[in-house]
């Protein structure tokens, strides 16, 4: 990068699943069930590695930490146990050390400072919560062994207030995070002209909570979108350039490539502004894979970009020994069936031409049209794994305590064989529930060719269907994913 080139602070690219639901009503969210990352800030429990609830150690003098974020993680979860929170108080500084004293005190440790109210003002008077807490744990760096450690020196867990139970502790301003699904579900709603008090109201029927249980407040979705707004507006410059550098980047990365390896393909579409709207490549090694396991690919193109906006796609297969193989990569500018064909002709071209026997995807109507318009002689299967993972978010709100029973019916569905049998009892599980207006049933059965197993039995799969596989895809995306800063050296980590 030119070390002239003015790009926002915050330059981490942030990668996430895409919500918007492929019923096409923007309203509507998908969820994903199982996922690692979903989990709440302010609902967080300690656990073991077994995943098994844990009864935590309370810190003490002589205790070791690796640095001090783990010290500060530590001590917040046990004070999340314990009814309050706590914050970083003094540090200090020393040259050969740099920063080797921490001290980590309670929320409500010391007082405010008195303020004198300039003459006129008419401000609110906030009472503060610091009432001279004494609960605190000390920390001092050491070197052993050449290895840097943290001791805790001092702890007390002495408090000169009330500790709060489970449901007030949550709201404590350092437990009210709004994850970043939860952030674009909020800008989406916002962006639609929704009222702050109706999107908090659609994130609690989205979740089927009762009012006032999520993990942050009205205010903290009003403070949010206006942050957002202002820092949108500082950078969407910035941005723009960054995307604009950082895609070129990426078309030189890819040229490079292409120098030092013959085999190396890849492919590039400019808008009329000769900006790049979208890049395919794949690496020699990935075509001779191909040609040895091609029959069935997988194309996934469920994460997106929030720092540039683009889509992610992968084309993945499987060996003989079950080890996931990239085939090829896209970035590319939206999700539309213009883009997708683009995506699916630049993959055939990377393999010479020859088509896959079968190729699985995600739901998606946009895909569907694409392969049977570009592949028509690929079968098209969309794994039933996902299928389910869809069940409950589409359909425990509307179903209430009737959704188990319709689980059930639905899985029993899954499992027929007959195509006859399939559609009648479909049609008789409509009735029965009072699903016929229902608009994912209707994609569901639109997309029934694609997932039901009678329509699939047949179907060259190459284990790709099973939970396993979907299992170690998502290890897959999270590693690649994870804290990648620019294009080229997500590139150069594929």
């Amino acid at each position: 990068m030119n070390e002239g080139m003015m790009v926002p602070a915050q330059s981490k690219t942030m990668w996430m699943k895409r919500q918007q639901c492929p019923c096409g009503d923007w309203k509507c969210l998908v969820t994903y069930e199982g996922g690692a990352n979903d989990t709440d800030v302010g609902s967080q429990l300690v656990k073991n590695d077994s995943g098994t609830l844990e009864t935590m150690v309370a810190p003490y003098v002589g205790m070791v930490f690796k640095n001090d974020d783990e010290a500060f993680d530590y001590y917040g979860n046990f004070a999340r146990k314990n009814g309050f929170s706590i914050r970083k108080e003094r540090s200090r500084l020393s040259p050969q050390l740099g920063v080797y004293k921490r001290d980590f005190v309670c929320y409500r440790s010391g007082f405010a400072p008195a303020r004198k109210k300039q003459m006129g003002e008419n401000q609110r008077d906030r009472k503060s919560v610091r009432c001279g807490c004494d609960a605190k744990m000390y920390l001092s760096k050491e070197v052993v062994d050449g290895v840097s450690q943290w001791f805790v020196v001092q702890f007390s867990n002495v408090h000169n207030h009330e500790l709060l139970e489970d449901d007030q502790v949550r709201l404590l301003p350092a437990y009210r995070k709004i994850r970043e699904a939860d952030q674009e579900r909020i800008l989406l709603l916002s962006k639609a002209g929704f009222p702050i008090h109706r999107i908090v109201k659609v994130l609690e029927l989205e979740r089927g909570i009762q009012g006032g249980q999520l993990s942050f407040l009205e205010r903290d979705v009003r403070n949010f979108i206006q942050n957002r707004k202002k820092t949108v507006q500082e950078n969407d410059a910035l941005l723009t350039e960054k995307r604009e550098h950082d895609t070129m980047d990426l078309v030189e990365a890819c040229r490079a490539n292409k120098e030092a390896d013959p085999y190396f393909v890849y492919d590039v579409t400019v808008d009329e502004n000769d900006e790049v709207e979208n890049i395919a490549w794949s690496f020699g090694d990935s075509v001779h894979a191909y040609d040895m396991f091609g029959d069935v690919v997988y194309f996934d193109s469920t994460y997106r970009s929030m720092t540039y906006g683009m889509i992610f796609g992968a084309w993945l297969g499987i060996d003989n020994n079950g080890k996931i193989l990239l085939f090829g990569c896209a970035l590319l500018q939206d999700e539309t069936s213009r883009s997708f064909a683009w995506a699916l002709q630049a993959f055939l071209r990377f393999m010479k031409g020859r088509y896959p026997q079968t190729i699985i995807t995600d739901i998606d109507p946009n895909l569907r049209e694409v392969i049977r318009s570009e592949s028509p002689n690929t079968k098209h299967v969309k794994p039933l794994y996902n299928i389910l993972s869809r069940i409950s978010s589409w359909f425990s709100l509307p179903l209430g305590p009737r959704f188990p029973e319709f689980k059930y019916e639905f899985e029993e569905l899954c499992h027929l064989e007959s195509i006859d049998e399939f559609d009648f009892r479909w049609n008789h599980m409509v009735t029965q529930f009072g699903l016929n207006a229902d608009k994912h049933i209707d994609l569901l059965f639109t997309l029934r060719v694609c997932w039901a197993l009678p329509y699939t039995t047949g179907c060259f799969l190459a284990r790709m269907d099973s939970s396993s596989y979907w299992k170690s895809v998502d290890i897959f995306f999270k590693g690649l994913f994870h804290a990648q800063t620019c294009l080229r050296g997500f590139f150069e980590q594929v």
